[in-house]
């Protein structure tokens, strides 16, 4: 299999798929989901509006 590790912002990450904000990371039970299906990085909402 290939090696699809990379590194974004100073992160070590196994393969580049990461999950961008939405309804789906406001649950940890999802979260783990995705993490288990190959995700390799979650981006979570903002507290905080500017």
């Amino acid at each position: 299999m290939a090696n699809l590790s990379t590194n974004y912002m100073g992160l070590d990450l196994k393969n580049p798929l990461m999950v961008g904000a939405c309804n789906l990371s406001m649950e940890t039970d999802l979260a783990r989901k995705m993490e288990d299906a190959g995700a390799s990085a979650i981006v979570f909402k903002s507290l905080f509006e500017e």
